[in-house]
């Protein structure tokens, strides 16, 4: 019955999108993503350096959730529209439209994911695992189908993105997230800095240590008790513990002095001094910041079955990957990091181009692409 649906909304697709291509095709690129219903810095980025190095061409950025399936359905049309008429696709998620109709759209279609770097199996390396998607779903929704090429922060990671969008390594390109500019831009991190500190000036009283978790489908049965540990292991005499979550994350630590209720909008990594994660890969943008990072695996045993890892934290990370939330606060307060072996770590697995930006080397990989076709 499922396949029957899916078939039969691939069909209304189809059709509506070869509707849309009697329409004039525009000098254009379209970037889609569900990760928010605001535009991506990625995206926003990319808009800025289209209107300066090719003002003759225009970005419409289409970002909405899936929250409503009836009002995504509208939002899909509108998606139709812009594929159909533009000259190339940019996603930084899955995208049904795209997989759906795989073989079908007629310009590039790139693939810069969301994530800097890469840590967690993803895509079809993690099906039929607890944190991963069902095989079914997967084949009924051609998961990943369609693209033209998928960037990558490093050729590090080609055989894991390879295996993990289940695609020929070939059209794997090395191109680090547009973002990665802004990051090790020393000047841009003071601004931000500064800017937070003017809206929430009890940041600038005291070091910062921010704590990133990475997104889990099912809370750990330990989860509460671990943050409340790392929360009462801090001297908030010397340090602010600021909490940045993944979008779709609602921990809440039961401490008042735990700063973690602001707007989105403020990126608390440029005003951190230290930074906690797990196994996100908001370490490998901590690493750019030239931030020392600490792992708090405190459900290591337990999520380790449940979603591997293309790499070993303990082993292939150069820091403190523990579940004692006080070794980590002893090793903050006693300055435990090494800063020379954790920037070759990080060199290895996000390549900064030596000329030119992050985002000038995405953009003219897009533009490579849609010569080729013409």
């Amino acid at each position: 019955m499922k396949r029957h649906l899916i078939n039969v909304a691939r069909m209304m697709l189809l059709l509506t999108y070869r509707f849309f291509r009697l329409f004039p095709r525009r000098r254009r690129i379209v970037c889609l993503s569900r990760e928010s219903d605001r535009p991506t810095t990625d995206f926003l980025l990319i808009r800025d350096y289209m209107r300066q190095a090719h003002p003759d061409y225009s970005v419409v950025i289409l970002a909405k959730k899936l929250r409503d399936p009836i009002r995504y359905g509208f939002h899909i049309i509108r998606q139709l529209y812009y594929v159909a008429t533009s000259q190339a696709v940019l996603l930084d998620t899955y995208a049904i439209v795209v997989s759906l109709l795989a073989g079908c759209i007629d310009v590039p279609v790139v693939q810069m994911w969301h994530a800097l770097g890469n840590m967690k199996k993803f895509g079809y390396t993690a099906l039929g695992s607890k944190e991963g998607r069902m095989f079914s779903t997967a084949s009924l929704l051609n998961m990943h189908r369609g693209y033209t090429s998928v960037l990558i922060s490093s050729r590090s990671f080609i055989d894991d993105y390879a295996r993990g969008f289940d695609i020929d390594p070939s059209i794997v390109y090395e191109a680090p997230l547009p973002r990665t500019d802004l990051l090790i831009d020393g000047s841009y991190r003071t601004r931000q800095r500064e800017r937070i500190i003017r809206e929430f000036p009890q940041l600038g009283r005291k070091l910062n240590i921010v704590y990133c978790p990475t997104f889990r489908k099912k809370t750990p049965a330990n989860q509460a008790e671990a943050a409340a540990a790392l929360a009462d292991a801090i001297d908030y005499d010397k340090y602010n513990l600021i909490v940045k979550c993944h979008p779709l994350d609602d921990l809440r630590i039961a401490n008042p002095h735990v700063f973690q209720h602001y707007p989105s909008q403020y990126d608390m990594l440029f005003v951190a001094d230290y930074v906690i994660s797990d196994y996100s890969t908001v370490i490998y943008e901590a690493g750019l910041l030239d931030l020392p990072v600490f792992l708090y695996s405190y459900d290591w045993q337990d999520y380790s079955k449940k979603r591997s890892l293309y790499i070993d934290p303990k082993r292939d990370i150069p820091t403190l990957f523990t579940s004692d939330a006080g070794a980590i606060v002893k090793a903050i307060e006693h300055d435990d990091f090494d800063h020379a072996a954790y920037q070759a770590f990080v060199r290895r697995n996000v390549a900064v181009p030596e000329h030119g930006s992050c985002t000038e080397r995405v953009v003219e990989h897009v533009f490579d692409l849609i010569d080729a076709q013409q």
